[in-house]
């Protein structure tokens, strides 16, 4: 740095990093395709319709895929709605990422919900809407309910976070050095950080992917981020990865643009390797590995590769080391500096992998408890709330429940829109008039427990009063009978609440059901 300071540039003055998707439930919205196995495996229509619902044509023509969500369920959804999606580089060994790599899948879906009536995606979204994913950072709860999930209007639509660019930097890292190239503009989840730029020619681009690709990048990073816990965990938050310094492309000579972009160009066919030598690796035991690091240094097979070393002396001579002999030199210091720094990570981790409990105790998921206390509840009436309500035998008056937005009612006082429930805000709110005060009330209530598209409610002013203590009565009921179960489940209050919170969505939705 001292020597080809002005050569650097922070990799934010030249490109821009942001979040890949935030989708608030990725088993949800990020699924599996799963298509090329169901037709492989259901290989008559009459096994793949008993599976699945629906006629193989239809998936054999491209129209519609088949995906498993991350509770195992699968489901039908037509293809306009899915696009490939990277989510993570687990499977990814080499630096160049093409849609055929992937096995993920993003639902990308812009109209409203009204409009999807009679499609499979339709089905999906509905599904999402009664059906808890488990996860140990978010409660148990419905889809639409998640805390960023709820943030959206209509809460399923993602098309407006999807910024693809030109290349993918993990998150988290460990001994693996990959900035993958993303020439197909991929869509990643936000385990990755997209990496673009409006300034770049083409040409700054591919010579900045081989750089970000080389060694010293892989070995400066180290320097931004913050490991986790002591096992040699990098992660990188985005302030880290526009801090970091890197070569600059701009200006490059045209000869050091062929070299970087002929070295990464050999470099992305072949699997790219870790930066830690293998024998730690295959190495379990404390004493071996320390045996092993008292010993000369020997560098991992990644760092013996022609291509590697080609991309590394290119990016030198880029950085204004004319002289071959010294660019070989300072090759090597790299090496070995990157050699030591990953050989004290691996010991580190091998002494705490063999200090951790290899035993534990299963830890029930919120679903399962809730599961357990939907079978022992004692309940008089299990019907789903919009179920309950239509089929009572007073007169009625259906309406059609927006969706995403929330009620509200004018004061009780107001002479013009005292019976009217008002669905979102300002000019574009949309006003639904009702009968009287009573049905207002019921309805804004029964929007409140989550209740969307069509419903039915008494007209007269006694029948909605007499509905709405019931409606009440009932949920009081079931409410105190799940939170006595959960208690005699024990755990913690927090898991109690949330089994409870769960219980209760089901009680007015009904239990989500698995599709097949």
């Amino acid at each position: 740095m001292r020597e080809f300071r002005s050569r650097f540039v922070p990799l934010g003055e030249i490109a821009d990093v942001r979040f890949g998707v935030k989708s608030g439930c990725d088993a949800f919205f990020m699924p599996r395709d799963i298509t090329r196995w169901a037709l492989e495996t259901f290989r008559t229509n009459a096994d793949f319709k008993q599976r699945f619902g629906l006629d193989r044509a239809s998936i054999e023509a491209g129209a519609i895929k088949i995906v498993r969500a991350g509770d195992r369920s699968e489901h039908p959804i037509e293809a306009e709605y899915l696009q490939p999606e990277v989510h993570s580089l687990m499977t990814i060994d080499q630096p160049v990422v093409r849609a055929a790599d992937l096995d993920r899948v993003v639902l990308l879906v812009g109209e409203p919900l009204a409009a999807l009536k009679g499609t499979w995606v339709g089905r999906y979204l509905r599904f999402g809407e009664t059906h808890a994913f488990e996860s140990r950072k978010s409660k148990s709860v419905p889809v639409p309910k998640r805390s960023t999930v709820a943030a959206r209007n209509p809460w399923y639509d993602l098309t407006k976070l999807v910024k693809p660019g030109f290349a993918f930097w993990p998150k988290a890292q460990q001994y693996r050095h990959i900035i993958p190239h993303n020439p197909d503009r991929l869509i990643c989840n936000c385990n990755l950080y997209d990496v673009s730029s409006g300034d770049l020619t083409q040409d700054q681009i591919a010579v900045l992917v081989g750089i970000l690709n080389s060694t010293l990048v892989g070995f400066f990073k180290t320097f931004y981020g913050r490991f986790a816990g002591t096992e040699g965990d990098l992660k990188t938050e985005v302030i880290d990865v526009n801090l970091l310094e890197v070569p600059d492309p701009r200006g490059a000579p045209a000869a050091v643009v062929a070299r970087i972009k002929e070295a990464f160009e050999a470099l992305a066919k072949r699997p790219v390797g870790r930066l830690v030598e293998e024998q730690l690796m295959d190495c379990h035991s404390p004493e071996h590995a320390r045996l092993i690091a008292s010993g000369p240094l020997r560098l991992a097979d990644e760092l013996r590769q022609p291509d590697r070393r080609a991309l590394d002396d290119a990016v030198f001579e880029l950085l204004g080391a004319a002289d071959p002999d010294y660019r070989c030199e300072l090759v090597d210091r790299l090496y070995a500096e990157t050699a030591r720094h990953f050989r004290k990570i691996r010991v580190v981790e091998i002494q705490k992998q063999e200090q951790r409990a290899k035993t534990g105790v299963r830890r029930f998921t919120v679903d399962d408890l809730a599961a357990d206390v939907w079978e022992a509840a004692n309940l008089s009436d299990w019907r789903p709330l919009a179920e309950w309500l239509s089929e009572e035998p007073e007169p009625k008056q259906t309406f059609t429940i927006p969706d995403g937005d929330q009620a509200y009612l004018m004061p009780v006082s107001d002479m013009y829109d005292r019976n009217v429930v008002f669905f979102g805000k300002g000019r574009d709110a949309t006003r639904i008039a009702c009968a009287c005060r009573e049905q207002a009330e019921l309805l804004a209530r029964v929007v409140t427990l989550g209740l969307r598209g069509s419903v039915s409610l008494p007209t007269g002013e006694q029948n909605c009063r007499d509905r709405m203590t019931n409606l009440e009565a009932r949920l009081a009921q079931a409410r105190v009978e799940f939170q006595a179960l959960a208690e005699s489940r024990g755990g913690s209050d927090k898991t109690r609440d949330e089994v409870v919170g769960l219980l209760l969505h089901w009680f007015v939705h009904g239990r989500g059901k698995k599709f097949g």
